[in-house]
């Protein structure tokens, strides 16, 4: 009888060890010294709030490591990081609803769609890219999603913008991603942002 509570005990303590040690996506960015900047900003625009909230999807999120914020222009930093609403609005290029690791993801492209509403292509080909884009940790799991560390901050665009690609390839993909690094991008992400709204 003894041993069949000392059990009982071992078994409920397993069962609620799990329960509070589950962790949500903004978990596992705040506890990533990696990801430190990423998480500064989601607090300082109040999207750390929408990922902690008990939705009924789950997040797939491309987050900017430290070196990808510490080596962005000066002029991103400036015109869009430090403006609330351009630095939520690239920010959400970021954050998807759905969840994609990895092994959800193969040389097919395949398209998710970003809280600011643009479709994203996406493929893997040894390593898991959006675009040129390179996902240097890949599949950090939270009980609510999963995150991807990337090595640049995000540009989603028109691909007609994007004179880097050809008409098929516009034609094909309409939206496209890179990283942003140019002058004409920045200030054609903050002319489509105002547009929108």
């Amino acid at each position: 009888m003894i041993r069949k509570s000392i059990y009982l005990i071992i078994c409920n303590l397993l069962f609620f060890s799990k329960i509070t040690s589950a962790k949500s996506v903004l978990d596992v960015i705040s506890n990533n010294k990696d990801l430190t900047t990423f998480n500064l900003y989601l607090e300082k625009t109040g999207l750390d709030r929408v990922l902690e909230k008990k939705l009924p999807w789950n997040w797939t999120i491309f987050a900017p490591s430290n070196k990808a914020f510490k080596e962005a222009p000066e002029m991103l930093k400036n015109e869009i990081l430090n403006d609330e609403f351009f630095s939520k609005n690239i920010l959400m290029d970021h954050i998807m609803t759905g969840h994609k690791t990895s092994l959800d993801i193969d040389e097919k492209v395949t398209t998710q769609i970003t809280v600011s509403n643009k479709p994203l292509q996406m493929y893997k080909s040894r390593n898991l890219f959006v675009k040129d884009m390179v996902v240097v940790k890949e599949n950090l799991i939270g009980d609510n999603g999963v995150v991807h560390m990337i090595d640049c901050i995000m540009y989603v665009q028109p691909s007609s913008e994007d004179e880097r690609l050809t008409k098929e390839i516009v034609e094909q993909y309409p939206i496209t991603s890179c990283c942003m690094h140019s002058e004409a991008e920045i200030n054609s992400f903050k002319k489509a942002t105002k547009n929108r709204f």
